[in-house]
């Protein structure tokens, strides 16, 4: 027998409205290559070429996910979240350049923290 679950978002909705919108910060490199480093190529452009993985920014987020869940266990006001999702992006843009590979230094130059659509 189906269920219809009905929820209602208005007060999610006057919360998401007080704050202005959305708190977001979005950790991202600046190069083509950084999702290649990051997930590594296999048969690549079909032409054979193998790219092993070099994962920088999932390790940086993980490293990082405890503390965000911490932080969000207690009631915060707008502003602490912005300074928690502020400080968390900075803690991953930090964790990504010093995972990011050796040699690829414009890779790890190119990482930053911005506001708004990547």
């Amino acid at each position: 027998m189906p269920v219809n679950i009905m929820l209602d978002t208005a007060e999610l909705d006057r919360l998401i409205g007080a704050t202005g919108g959305r708190i977001e910060r979005f950790v991202a490199d600046g190069v083509h290559y950084g999702i290649y480093q990051e997930m590594g190529v296999e048969n690549g452009f079909g032409k054979g070429i193998h790219i092993p993985a070099h994962p920088f920014m999932s390790p940086a987020v993980e490293a990082v996910r405890p503390g965000w869940d911490e932080s969000f266990r207690g009631q915060l006001t707008i502003r602490q979240v912005e300074g928690v999702v502020v400080k968390a992006a900075g803690n991953v843009e930090r964790g990504a350049k010093e995972r990011a590979p050796y040699k690829t230094h414009a890779l790890q130059n190119s990482i930053h923290v911005q506001e708004g659509q990547p």
